[in-house]
């Protein structure tokens, strides 16, 4: 599904080297909310696209809570130097560590989209509805994987792949985020879920 995407709102794009949803400044198993963390990998050394999209949203039985608790990771495919290139935190830039904060609840990642290049002629593609879910519990850390996502993906092939990775992020994330306590952290890797038609895979 291909849109217009409109020269105003790229006002709004705002270039991060990690996700965007923000880390808290300290979190315990006092905090009356939860985190859900993880890892976005870009499997292709250059980007397709200028930026990736990836959306949540709760999947409780409250619409309302449903609806103030979405939200997305954004990554922008172009370094300071505006070229093409990624720029995450390890393994060569390729993979972004995200971090994400709200109210207890059960939540799933559910679509992504990608704009093909910045300017008034971009195009933005947007994905299928699939389910990745996840729950958030408050004064815990779950951590749901790694989302492997491959630009160059054949039809009929997985466009991202949700992987357990636990060990080697949770490494990286106490790295980046060592006011956290991640004694609360648990690998919460999701298995299974709604596959889009086949675009996502659990391995």
């Amino acid at each position: 599904m291909k849109t217009l995407y409109i020269l105003s709102l790229f006002l709004l794009v705002i270039s991060c080297k990690s996700a965007s949803d923000k880390a808290p400044e300290t979190f315990t198993a006092a905090s009356e909310t939860g985190l859900a963390v993880g890892t976005i990998t870009f499997e292709n050394d250059i980007p397709k696209n200028d930026i990736y999209r990836f959306f949540y949203t709760g999947t409780t039985d409250n619409e309302k809570f449903n609806k103030q608790n979405k939200g997305k990771i954004e990554i922008k495919g172009r370094n300071a130097q505006n070229e093409r290139d990624f720029s995450g935190d390890f393994d060569n830039g390729q993979t972004y560590l995200f971090v994400i904060e709200r109210l207890p609840g059960t939540y799933a990642f559910n679509q992504y989209n990608y704009l093909d290049h910045i300017g008034p002629t971009g195009m933005v593609n947007a994905s299928k509805v699939f389910s990745i879910p996840f729950e958030i519990r408050k004064g815990e850390i779950a951590y749901i994987g790694e989302f492997s996502f491959n630009d160059l993906a054949e039809p009929g092939n997985p466009k991202l792949v949700v992987y357990n990775r636990y060990s080697r992020d949770l490494e990286e994330l106490k790295k980046k985020y060592p006011k956290l306590d991640w004694s609360l952290a648990a690998d919460k890797t999701p298995k299974s879920g709604n596959n889009g038609g086949g675009i996502i895979d659990f391995r």
